[in-house]
């Protein structure tokens, strides 16, 4: 809504940076949202009485509802973290051609 105000008034927002977000795994789909929301599902998928269904919003604004029992993976992913993985990859694959020479 503020947004859509903003656009109105000729005032275009600055667009969000998301370095560090949660991404939630899903059937058939993964979501991109900030720590905050990810924490609110977790608590819900904690409950000792299950919630059927999990209501919430992605880093974009986008409102989602599924199944809570659809949920698979919360995954953190930082900038540091991603680096990491990057690095991890380019080493496996260094030594996977080593392999292959051998």
């Amino acid at each position: 809504m503020v947004n859509r105000l903003q656009y109105l008034l000729d005032k275009i927002p600055e667009p969000t940076s998301y370095t560090d977000y949660y991404e939630l795994e899903a059937l058939g789909d993964n979501y991109i949202v900030p720590l905050s929301t990810a924490l609110a599902i977790e608590r819900e998928l904690d409950r000792c009485v299950t919630t059927e269904w999990l209501e919430f919003r992605d880093v974009f604004g986008a409102r989602h509802r599924l199944p809570a029992w659809c949920v698979y993976r919360i995954t953190e992913s930082t900038r540091a973290t991603r680096t990491a993985l990057r690095e991890y990859r380019r080493t496996m694959r260094g030594e996977d051609k080593e392999d292959q020479h051998d």
